[in-house]
């Protein structure tokens, strides 16, 4: 298969990812659980529709240089692609739970997603355009959202310790912050190979 076919089947997976990211997000925000499962749900499908072709990719024996570089991006893609389910898996799990976060903890997790979502949409124009400065962007926006969620968990734990934050909210808030971090790292890594 051409180089372009393959990578436009990473471009469209992204594609499909954004807008459920968003509809898990206002569920996160909202505590509505019915958004969050049924973006999940999409998410897990979205995955389970792409595998079958990266594993029938894979167990070819004769592979273009094409196949080969598809490949090679599948690592990355994966370590986005858990860091997103476990970022909806706590979302799941504190909206069913009824687990408060105080404003400014759905605040910092609203501003570390709006930065991810800017990568998602760079990374997706760089597939395309192989625009240097889309790449270096992707690359920033990581360094900032890691700079943003190591100041988020310094407050974060002032918080604990003031008791405004319950444990059971903090273990969720950091889980989600960490991801977070590790999307956006899979995200960077993802476009050095691209």
């Amino acid at each position: 298969m051409e180089e372009r076919r393959l990578e436009k089947r990473f471009l469209d997976t992204f594609d499909e990812i954004v807008p459920v990211m968003e509809s898990v997000r206002k569920g996160f925000i909202a505590q509505n659980i019915a958004l969050v499962k049924d973006g999940r749900a999409k998410f897990q499908e979205i995955l389970r529709n792409r595998a079958a072709f990266a594993e029938k990719v894979i167990q070819e024996k004769k592979r273009t240089d094409a196949e080969i570089r598809y490949m090679s991006l599948i690592i990355p893609f994966q370590t986005v692609a858990l860091a997103i389910e476990n970022v909806m898996e706590k979302m799941e799990i504190k909206v069913e739970a009824k687990i408060l976060f105080s404003e400014k903890a759905a605040k910092e997790i609203n501003v570390l997603i709006a930065i991810v979502a800017s990568q998602l949409r760079d990374i997706k124009d760089y597939i395309t355009t192989r625009n240097p400065n889309l790449k270096a962007a992707i690359k920033k926006s990581m360094e900032d959202l890691t700079r943003l969620a190591d100041e988020y968990t310094v407050v974060h734990q002032d918080r604990m310790i003031q008791g405004v934050c319950m444990p059971k909210a903090s273990y969720l808030y950091i889980d989600i912050t960490d991801s977070l971090k590790r999307l956006s790292r899979g995200l960077v890594a993802f476009s050095e190979k691209a």
